[in-house]
C-alpha cells in the first residue's frame, strides 16, 4: 500500500468549510444589523466574529478553522508546511476585503477556479502560495 501526504482537499469539503465560518459571520451580520447601537460598533463586533472564525484558530493549531478543523482540512504553504500566522493573516484579509468589494462575487469565482483545477487551489491560495489539504494521509493501493 502506498501512503499519500497532503492529498488536495475536494470542493464539497472546502464548501463545507467555508459554509460553517462564513456561516456564523453572516449571521453575526444580521443580527447586528437590527440592534441600536453605533454603525461603528457593529463593525467592530463583526469583524471580530469574522476574526474568532477564520484566524483566531490558527493561533491555537496553524492552517485550522473551525470548518477545517469539521471537514477535517488545514492549510499548508505550497511546500507541505506549516503555515505562518502571517499568511493566514493576509490570505484571510485578502479573502475579506475581495469578498466585501466585490459583493460575493469573488466567492464565486474563488470556488469556480478551485473545482476547475487538478490541484485544487483558489486564486488566494495561488497568490499566497497555500493549498489546502486534507489533515490526514489517505491510503491507496
Amino acid at each position: 500500500m502506498k501512503e499519500i501526504h497532503n492529498l488536495p482537499a475536494q470542493y464539497n469539503e472546502r464548501i463545507h468549510a467555508f459554509s460553517i465560518d462564513y456561516g456564523i459571520v453572516f449571521l453575526s451580520v444580521l443580527i447586528v444589523v437590527f440592534m441600536y447601537i453605533n454603525p461603528i460598533i457593529k463593525f467592530l463586533i463583526i469583524l471580530i466574529v469574522w476574526y474568532m472564525m477564520n484566524i483566531f484558530p490558527s493561533f491555537i493549531k496553524r492552517g485550522i478553522t473551525l470548518g477545517k478543523l469539521n471537514s477535517g482540512i488545514k492549510i499548508l504553504d505550497e511546500s507541505g508546511n506549516e503555515v505562518t500566522l502571517k499568511t493566514i493573516h493576509l490570505r484571510s484579509f485578502f479573502v475579506l476585503i475581495l469578498g466585501f468589494l466585490t459583493v460575493g462575487i469573488y466567492f464565486v469565482l474563488s470556488f469556480y477556479f478551485l473545482n476547475k483545477r487538478i490541484d485544487k487551489r483558489s486564486i488566494h491560495d495561488l497568490i499566497f502560495k497555500t493549498k489546502v489539504v486534507y489533515k490526514d494521509s489517505r491510503i491507496s493501493g
